[in-house]
């Protein structure tokens, strides 16, 4: 059963949610909508799929009944979320979020019963005027002073604003204090885990009148209180039938955004799987002898062993993927003339494979 799986959305309606997903053109539930987990294995989240002879099952379940062919030999084996090392979420930020962090792989292992940490990336869909993100602390700040502030709840001017636009790509490795401030819609990318610790939540209550819990000892022992660059450009490759621009590359995950200009690409699916997220325009995927139409702010799954396909259409969209070798794709990229510098530059993630990577040149 290896085909294009469009996914079924699991919707959050969490306090700063908004409408904005329903006025870019996603068809979703009445009221209020923070975030569409578009491809999730988190126990009572879990992805269903929406075509095909798979409809209305479970993701996970789908990839332990056919492991490997789905989701390919690197992850197959892996029992934490039926291996899936991924989640992918479109996010209404109509407020700002609460002021967070994530923990890494080893704190989360040792604290949090073996869960995975979370590194994240956000392409930015739509944005205000003005809009930003924190990301990072103030100049100024040293780390005595940064527990100090947060010990004593003086938030005011701690953390770090950046300008954000649409097409923008914020990276966000784990440590990394972090909020989405008011008036974006973003995709984002991330590992699969649901591990987020707040330091603060402008003292918001819900619709019963209760605060959102605060993480502050979890939070101080996982800040990074070293400042990473925040914003990525991309690096462009014009291949012989698609634009295609390099946006992550880590060892979590790797993002390209493709432009379809209304001219089939054939693409080939021989042992990882991928997903795109689709941001605009519409697209029709063909496999075999069958078509799968889709619109902007959908999500397809690919399985890993599925084959060639095409995708044809005008369209925007971000295609995920984890290749057996980052390196291969780094490779790939220095033969196309980028130096070294440049796709540690434009690409988010690509800096923190530095080190091995000029060893092994």
């Amino acid at each position: 059963m290896l085909y294009p799986y469009k996914m079924m959305p699991v919707y959050k309606d969490y306090i700063w949610g908004g409408h904005n997903l329903r006025k870019l053109g996603k068809s979703i539930p009445d009221g209020q909508v923070a975030e569409s987990w578009e491809l999730s294995g988190i126990s009572g989240s879990e992805s269903k799929i929406a075509n095909g002879p798979l409809k209305g099952q479970v993701l996970t379940e789908v990839i332990r009944r056919y492991g490997r062919l789905v989701l390919g030999d690197k992850f197959a084996s892996e029992k934490i979320n039926a291996g899936l090392p991924v989640l992918l979420k479109f996010i209404d930020a109509n407020d700002r979020l609460s002021i967070q962090v994530h923990p890494d792989d080893e704190y989360a292992v040792e604290c949090e019963h073996g869960k995975m940490g979370k590194t994240e990336m956000w392409y930015i869909i739509d944005a205000k005027p003005e809009a930003s993100v924190f990301h990072g602390f103030s100049e100024g700040y040293d780390k005595g002073r940064i527990r100090d502030c947060i010990l004593k709840y003086k938030h005011g001017g701690l953390y770090r604003e950046v300008k954000v636009k649409k097409g923008d790509v914020v990276f966000v490795p784990a440590g990394t204090v972090h909020a989405l401030n008011d008036g974006l819609v973003v995709a984002e990318i991330q590992q699969h885990s649901d591990l987020t610790y707040r330091l603060f939540d402008y003292d918001r209550t819900d619709a019963a009148g209760k605060k959102r819990p605060l993480h502050i000892n979890k939070a101080l022992d996982v800040l990074d209180y070293k400042n990473r660059k925040a914003l990525y450009k991309g690096l462009t490759v014009c291949y012989d039938k698609i634009v295609t621009k390099y946006l992550a590359l880590s060892e979590y995950f790797c993002v390209r955004q493709l432009e379809g200009n209304g001219t089939p690409v054939e693409l080939f699916a021989e042992g990882s799987f991928s997903a795109f997220m689709f941001i605009t325009g519409e697209a029709e995927i063909m496999y075999d002898t069958e078509k799968l139409h889709v619109d902007a702010l959908e999500t397809v799954f690919i399985p890993a062993y599925m084959g060639s396909y095409k995708i044809d259409g005008e369209f925007s969209a971000l295609q995920i993927f984890i290749p057996d070798s980052v390196m291969d794709v780094y490779a790939s990229l220095m033969e196309e003339g980028f130096s070294s510098e440049e796709i540690f530059n434009c690409i988010a993630g690509a800096e923190n494979l530095c080190v091995p990577l000029k060893t092994a040149v």
